[in-house]
């Protein structure tokens, strides 16, 4: 009865109970639970979430390499004794990965049912090359990938779960980068940081409703997406978004005439971020200028304006003025105009912002 009364009843919980009271602490905690009993040797290599950052690695390893060898430790042991699902692995660690064992570890967690894989900003000479077995990965809801690269293919892409999309330094064509998109019937968020090549961004996904793009591209069209209700696009210097009419989507614009507002209204954009706009640039100010009587219901406005030439062509300041003349922000809350200089162009939109917008609070 003694023995019965001194267990302890942690080690006796059901193990799903088990898995998440352990997921909730760091991994450093976690692997040193192993030194508690028998029992416990290898308990920690069996949770359902791994989340390697840079508490996981002994403070005197500075080194890239040996900091990953010390990231392989761990990993090794849960390849070799883990006999359950992995839902989530992130990777949130000062590094440099061996791409082979990379491979190896994401093949091993898509044989796991994994649900999230989130790679953050390591070092890497080059590009790591994903393992076809992604691709086709039915249960994934979460993908966030930082250097990695997109092999041209015939593997069929399809993420039937996914609703998250992040690429961040990413090497991907255009053509792949529109089936990843396409191929998603649940994504609801894509986010595009810094992709390494300037190609034209194609989105055509029907449920998506954040975009966020900070990368260069040569065009940019967006089809069949009505529900956006968050789009914050970067402009990057020297480099003039262009969107154009694909046939019942939305955008739409090139070098050529520009329409007063999209073929299809954005109901849903309530809030609207554009950067390093260039007021000064008639085919940037058109583009604002449609995205905003194409958006009757947009709340948040955050736009940042980049150096803007303190005399500007008389025909900008002309569409400014005439363009804004019959436009009414019926249901801006708030808007945000940074890196303001002073300059003619940033007065007139000021003007017109404080004139037109009857709700604004801030």
């Amino acid at each position: 009865m003694g023995t019965h009364k001194n267990r302890d009843r942690i080690s006796y919980l059901p193990w799903d109970v088990l898995d998440n009271i352990l997921v909730r602490l760091p991994l450093k905690e976690v692997v040193r639970t192993s030194i508690l009993s028998s029992n416990w040797r290898h308990k920690w290599t069996g949770i359902s979430q791994f989340v390697v950052h840079d508490k996981c690695i002994p403070k005197w390893i500075s080194d890239k390499v040996a900091r990953w060898g010390s990231i392989m430790e761990i990993i090794r042991q849960v390849q070799l004794c883990h006999d359950g699902a992995i839902e989530k692995f992130k990777l949130a660690a000062y590094c440099r990965p061996d791409h082979s064992d990379l491979d190896q570890w994401i093949r091993f967690l898509t044989s796991k049912g994994l649900k999230e894989l989130i790679l953050q900003e390591f070092d890497s000479i080059k590009r790591f090359n994903l393992p076809f077995c992604l691709f086709s990965s039915p249960q994934l809801n979460r993908l966030e990938l930082f250097g990695c690269r997109f092999k041209p293919s015939s593997a069929v892409i399809e993420f039937r779960s996914l609703t998250t999309l992040q690429l961040n330094r990413v090497c991907i064509s255009g053509h792949m980068l529109e089936c990843l998109v396409s191929n998603s019937p649940v994504l609801e968020r894509l986010i595009l940081l810094d992709i390494d090549h300037q190609i034209v961004l194609r989105i055509r996904n029907p449920n998506l409703k954040y975009l966020k793009v900070d990368s260069n591209f040569d065009d940019i069209c967006l089809e069949h997406s009505l529900l956006l209700a968050t789009v914050d696009i970067g402009l990057r210097v020297g480099v003039t978004p262009r969107f154009f009419d694909s046939g019942g989507g939305q955008l739409f614009l090139g070098n050529i005439s520009l329409p007063d507002r999209l073929p299809t209204m954005l109901q849903h954009l309530s809030v609207l971020e554009l950067k390093d706009v260039r007021l000064d640039s008639m085919t940037e100010v058109m583009v604002c200028l449609c995205i905003f009587r194409s958006a009757p219901n947009l709340e948040k406005l955050l736009l940042s304006v980049a150096d803007t030439t303190a005399y500007s062509r008389p025909s900008v300041e002309f569409i400014i003025t005439q363009s804004l003349s019959n436009l009414y922000f019926e249901q801006l809350k708030e808007a945000s105009i940074r890196a303001v200089q002073g300059v003619i162009p940033e007065l007139i939109l000021i003007q017109f912002l404080l004139a037109r917008s009857p709700v604004l609070k801030k």
